[in-house]
């Protein structure tokens, strides 16, 4: 019987353990094995190792990998830089990062470590190196049983295990308490020493609220206002981000509790209700420390700047430094609800402190919220960096990134490993691509196209345990006798399990179960939103709620059952025709004497957009909002304020008395706002209606004034036209549209080869592409333009000044005077098809 790697002695992983530690880049020593390996599996420790031994070895990686892939391209680029920097032969497979990962085959990563000890860089640093031998190899064998049973979930625990120095309310530096309690600390009271408890809890939150803000004063005097010279703007809102506001907004809290404990401190927790408008400023403050942490690191390597941060602190006769002050204000937003819980206690009959309690443990959950939604954020934007074929497709609209790992594929009898990337509206599955770090799609499930059809019943053993995925209804695409089935595997039972619980989380999350459903879409706010449901704010950078294309309705993920059946019939309206070119006639005529005359899929209805801002084709001049007056169409009318237009449906629901009357809006709708004194929530005048109310005000959007002239560039005279339409008077422009529906359009067996159509991207408005039938298949071709010179281009050996210019040109020529292996012109436009 093995004996358990543990209970060996002496145990050769030790040697490695000690030689990592003497780097001073391990954590701390570890008794077992495993709980080593886990200190090594999200590879910061060895990229950290690889550039204390060769400065600069790696440039960048995730110091913080909160993801799978995360951590597995931190492991890929330390066996890289073993290879570039450290001698080990360019031939040689070292250990894969799956092998570390999930602590398979650990003799591998032992004697990579052993031969790093053993190079002249290693040496050079005084660290004395160590062998791993043969007979050392073979007692590792009984490690991926016994690690499977410790770290089985280290999948689904990987934030626990290493966003623990990330979470505001338990900040990373062993003495940030300290500094917390050294500058909080109560020097002197208001009016003596205090007769009660009561009386003690009061002077402790505004005598501390009074040392907070000397501290904002501190931070703004003594480093901002002095390294603004040698800071460039950028660095300056990285390491500072909005101190200045922060400030402005505890000296105003200061002043209401003054003023409230002066007649007696009753009402003190009013205080904290009529500042929450202005605390939600700490949801971006705090989701960005890690940023600014990282860029003081940064700075301080300089040796023409680092000079500046050290007489600051100096000057400031303080004992911590900049990057531990600027931890302070998280701890600080933090702290409100438990210095109010202790006094509660001691009046507990108190409803101004019970509702100053409520709203600052509602704070702490937006913060932290906001947090992880910005973790989130990041987090899509390293997978779009990872992936080389993305094209024009904006990964941030498929909402969260809810799992990632490894995966299998079965096809027939045979599984192919994969990686998969689940959002909330989608699944990714990817390949390898030709570059190590690098992956491409191979396979993208959306959960419009795609449903959940099967789980599939365990034979035993490593992965067994899966789904099926097929489109819904069977549908048959460009001929298939058989629909698109794909047959997704899972290494373990419980990764199996979790995966399924997050497909299905994000399979539901857009599915309205009332008799009459809401259409609900994810969407991004970029503006302070309430949810209609529980009041409180939508959190995060992106993808914070839903909202019903519909009604308008707008809420949290967790709020969507609380939600009334939809009140608003849907519009029966479908997509507006574009007319045809003059002379296109002919086109379709010459088309009308093909073999088929199968009608092909009808341009889908153009759904209204629910951006909070349309960008027009980059470069073209935009006129300056209408105010005062304005001529909308041929109507003339005065207004007194400033004018705008509604950019989705507002039902008008009641929010509370502060916001009375409210008003319904539809969208396109002119308001005339006449009062701007809250964030959220504005009062204005229906030009439609006539009313007079409030409405919230990410609703709407100035009105600007703009033209389209003939070739389809804006100029800032003129009837106000958007800024797309003339494009629409071309048979080949089909409005907004992703890559999906281009291709589902053009693959119809009726479509000839040299059919094209030209899109404008739903995600990244202002971007357009070109799809077009060769061989069969639909390519997309992005359609690229030149701000400086304000043209456009598929190469920029030839350029054009308009869209409809480009498109002219390669009617005429073929496209392989740009695309060597595409050998057609564009020939077809798609709605000169007969039934388009």
């Amino acid at each position: 019987m093995a004996r358990s790697v543990s209970q060996l002695s002496p145990q050769p992983w030790h040697k490695a353990q000690d030689w990592l530690f003497a780097t001073g880049k391990l954590p701390r020593k570890e008794q077992e094995i495993v709980q080593f390996g886990k200190l090594l599996i999200n590879g910061v420790v060895l990229c950290e190792v690889a550039n204390f031994l060769h400065r600069g070895a790696i440039k960048t990686y995730d110091a913080r990998p909160h993801k799978v892939f995360m951590c597995i391209g931190n492991i890929d680029l330390f066996l890289t830089t073993c290879k570039t920097f450290f001698g080990f032969p360019h031939d040689e497979e070292l250990f894969t990062a799956t092998e570390l990962w999930e602590l398979e085959n650990f003799a591998k990563v032992l004697d990579v470590l052993a031969r790093l000890s053993q190079t002249q860089q290693a040496i050079s640093k005084g660290l004395a190196p160590f062998q791993i031998f043969d007979q050392d190899r073979e007692m590792y064998t009984a490690l991926p049983s016994e690690a499977e049973s410790v770290i089985g979930d280290m999948y689904s625990r990987i934030d626990d295990l290493n966003l623990l120095d990330i979470t505001v309310e338990e900040p990373a530096l062993d003495h940030t308490e300290n500094i917390y309690e050294d500058i909080f600390k109560i020097k002197q009271f208001r009016l003596g020493k205090p007769q009660d408890t009561r009386g003690y809890l009061i002077d402790e939150i505004f005598e501390s609220e009074k040392n907070y803000v000397q501290m904002l004063e501190t931070i703004i005097i003594h480093f901002l206002d002095k390294l603004r010279p040698v800071l460039t703007i950028t660095d300056i809102k990285i390491v500072f981000q909005n101190i200045e506001e922060l400030k402005a907004i505890h000296e105003k809290l200061l002043q209401r509790l003054k003023r409230d404990i002066d007649r007696g401190g009753e009402t003190i927790g009013e205080c904290f209700v009529k500042t929450l408008d202005m605390f939600y400023k700490y949801g971006p403050y705090c989701a960005s420390l890690d940023q600014a942490t990282e860029k003081i690191d940064e700075l301080m390597q300089n040796s023409k700047i680092a000079p500046h941060f050290v007489r600051c602190q100096s000057e400031s006769l303080q004992r911590f430094g900049l990057k531990d002050l600027l931890k302070v204000p998280a701890q600080r937003i933090l702290k409100y609800h438990l210095l109010l819980n202790n006094l509660l206690k001691e009046c507990p009959t108190n409803y101004s402190l019970q509702e100053g309690l409520r709203v600052m443990r509602n704070l702490a959950s937006f913060i932290n919220e906001y947090k992880r939604n910005v973790e989130d954020w990041l987090a899509t934007k390293a997978v779009e960096e990872r992936l080389h074929n993305l094209d024009d497709e904006n990964l941030f609209s498929y909402g969260r990134l809810l799992k990632d790992g490894e995966i299998q594929i079965k096809k027939g009898n045979k599984a192919t490993k994969r990686f998969a990337f689940l959002f909330e509206k989608c699944i990714l599955i990817c390949k390898k691509g030709e570059i190590t770090s690098q992956l491409e799609i191979d396979i993208p499930l959306d959960f419009e196209t795609y449903v959940l059809a099967e789980e599939l019943e365990s034979t035993g053993g490593k992965y067994s345990f899966g789904w099926v995925m097929r489109t819904r209804d069977d549908l048959r695409r460009m001929g298939e006798q058989t629909p698109k089935i794909h047959t997704i595997l899972i290494k373990t039972e419980e990764l199996y399990r979790n995966w399924l619980t997050q497909l299905r989380e994000g399979m539901d999350l857009l599915v309205s179960n009332s008799i009459y459903p809401h259409k609900f879409i994810l969407d991004d706010f970029p503006s302070l939103t309430l949810c209609m449901m529980c009041q409180e704010p939508l959190s995060g950078k992106f993808a914070q709620g839903i909202v019903c294309t519909v009604c308008g309705v707008t809420c949290h993920r967790q709020c969507k059952l609380r939600v009334q059946p939809c009140k608003s019939p849907r519009s029966s309206k479908g997509f507006k025709e574009l007319p045809p070119l003059p002379g296109a006639s002919a086109v379709q005529t010459e088309f009308d004497s093909a073999e088929s005359h199968v009608s092909p899929p009808p341009i889908p209805p153009r759904a209204p957009s629910f951006k909070q801002e349309r960008r027009s084709i980059p470069g073209t001049p935009i006129s300056g909002p209408c105010s005062r007056s304005a001529s909308i169409d041929s109507g003339q009318f005065t207004i007194h304020g400033d004018l705008y237009v509604c950019t989705r449906d507002y039902n008008g629901i009641r929010i509370s008395d502060l916001f009375d009357p409210p008003i319904a809006l539809n969208t396109g709708e002119f308001v005339e706002v006449l009062n701007k004194n809250h964030q959220m929530y504005w009062k204005g005048k229906s030009q439609a209606s006539g009313q007079v109310g409030y409405f919230p005000s990410d609703h709407v959007k100035m009105y600007s004034v703009q033209r389209c002239d003939s070739r389809g560039a804006a100029s800032s005279t003129g009837s106000p036209l958007f800024v797309n339409q003339s494009l629409g008077t071309y048979p080949w422009y089909v409005g907004e549209m992703d890559r999906h529906g281009g291709r589902m359009m053009l693959e119809a067996a009726n479509v000839p080869d040299g059919c094209y159509l030209v899109r404008e991207s739903k995600n990244r408005l202002g971007q357009f592409s070109i799809d077009l039938k060769f061989n069969l298949t639909v390519k997309h071709i992005k359609i690229v333009y030149n701000e400086g010179l304000r043209t456009y281009y598929l190469a920029p050996s030839k350029t054009f000044p308009s869209i409809a210019e480009l498109i002219t040109h390669y009617q005429r020529c073929s496209l392989s005077s740009v695309f060597r292996d595409l050998d057609t012109k564009l020939l077809v436009p798609y709605r000169c098809l007969p039934g388009s």
